[in-house]
């Protein structure tokens, strides 16, 4: 072995690590902003009661779903 090939052996990083990263960067931060999503319909909710409300509510919920789902098969999937 010689001294070249060993000294930045420990630095290889594949294309795939770093897409990996990115995509679990990413989807983390849509899960964080859905649950704000979340929290900002429960406030308008509590302050101006419409019959949409409910609806709302449903479809905030089924984001927040949606986006943590998306995170573990992104995780399970690298």
């Amino acid at each position: 072995m010689y001294l070249e090939e060993g000294l930045f052996g420990f630095i290889e990083i594949d294309a795939v690590y770093i897409t990996k990263a990115f995509l679990i960067l990413f989807i983390l931060f849509y899960a964080i902003f859905s649950l704000m999503i979340f929290r900002q319909i429960q406030i308008m909710a509590k302050t101006l009661p419409t019959s949409l409300s409910p609806w709302l509510k449903f479809i905030g919920i089924v984001q927040i779903g949606i986006s943590l789902g998306l995170l573990f098969v992104v995780i399970g999937a690298f």
